[in-house]
């Protein structure tokens, strides 16, 4: 699986070239990996495909990139993707549709809930102010609104059931902890990731 792994990798890469610093192919890298490790019985082809595309258009369309890897995935054009048989295609296409953290709906299959856990990454504020500095271009103000507005206990961001019974402990003490954050902390954070 790690020779597939490293194929698809390597195809889809030059989709995220051009992302910001919070959405380079090492972002599609920690989503698989999170990804396989806490799947239980799903298809690893299908989950790593799902991780490598569900954000190669967010440079070219962050509001509509889910919508965008959506389409591609469903008009089956690649390589990789002809291989898949239409269910397959659905439920990959339903993944990358439904990643992200805003999405309200309910999942499509068990692929969606685990590459959208994935997504949101294990419960670690330090490495989530990190990316979002990233994101925003080093703007510790508008990290402290995204995290309290995404990341609190009464954020927006959707934590899917399989996430939660895994991080259930863990998923509390950092929604406590972002509700809490300062800019001064996250300064602190990035200061420390920087030097």
């Amino acid at each position: 699986m790690q020779n597939f792994k490293k194929q698809i990798r390597d195809y889809y890469a030059h989709f995220y070239k051009d992302g910001d610093e919070a959405h380079k192919i090492d972002h599609a890298d920690d989503v698989c990996e999170l990804a396989l490790k806490i799947n239980k019985n799903l298809d690893e082809k299908l989950i790593i495909l799902a991780s490598y595309i569900h954000d190669m258009f967010n440079a070219k369309d962050r509001p509509i990139h889910n919508e965008l890897a959506y389409e591609y995935v469903m008009r089956a054009e690649d390589e990789f993707l002809k291989t898949l048989n239409q269910k397959e295609l659905k439920e990959v296409a339903h993944a990358v549709l439904e990643h992200r953290a805003s999405f309200k709906g309910e999942f499509y299959s068990e692929l969606s809930e685990l590459i959208s856990s994935a997504d949101r990454g294990e419960p670690d504020l330090e490495k989530v102010v990190i990316r979002s500095m990233k994101f925003n271009n080093g703007n510790a103000q508008d990290v402290y609104e995204h995290i309290k507005d995404k990341y609190g206990s009464k954020g927006y961001a959707k934590y899917p059931d399989v996430y939660v019974k895994i991080f259930k402990d863990e998923l509390k003490l950092f929604q406590e902890r972002a509700d809490n954050i300062t800019v001064d902390e996250i300064l602190a954070m990035n200061n420390n990731a920087t030097s």
